[in-house]
């Protein structure tokens, strides 16, 4: 965002929504993969002389195995995301020439928010240790033995 462009409207804050694709793969998981575009929606306001605070919904599906089952499962996530971003901070996010780097903002929201276990369903049983079968379609044969 260039925050140039919100003081000249007058303004203090801008609403906005974009679809973002990050170029690299943001899971070093391989059972993972980022569905994309990422949703992002929110207001930019600005934060007295050299700052903005920004306030976000960034929207992402993941597509995976279970990690209990491996059936291929696919989840949506919705995280809130607020920051404050200052021009010349050390810590955070910065303000570069009044522009605000929204991939960086994005990209560590998924980042933070990926699952350490990506399960199809809370309760999913997983598979049988002995023969394999998916328990959550029934019992499996082997019990019966």
């Amino acid at each position: 965002f260039d925050l140039r462009d919100i003081k000249k409207r007058g303004k203090d804050s801008l609403d906005f929504f974009f679809e973002y694709s990050p170029e690299k793969e943001l899971s070093s998981e391989s059972f993972l993969e980022l569905i994309k575009p990422v949703k992002v929606s929110g207001t930019v306001t600005l934060s007295g002389e050299h700052g903005a605070f920004v306030e976000c919904n960034v929207c992402f599906k993941i597509k995976g195995s279970c990690t209990r089952c491996l059936k291929e499962t696919e989840k949506e996530f919705s995280v809130e995301v607020r920051e404050l971003c200052e021009e010349g901070g050390t810590d955070g996010y910065q303000i570069i020439h009044d522009r605000i780097d929204m991939s960086k903002i994005v990209e560590d929201a998924v980042i933070m928010n990926l699952p350490v276990s990506f399960l199809c369903r809370e309760d999913c049983l997983g598979l049988c240790n002995q023969c394999g079968a998916n328990l959550n379609d029934g019992e499996c044969k082997c019990k019966n033995s």
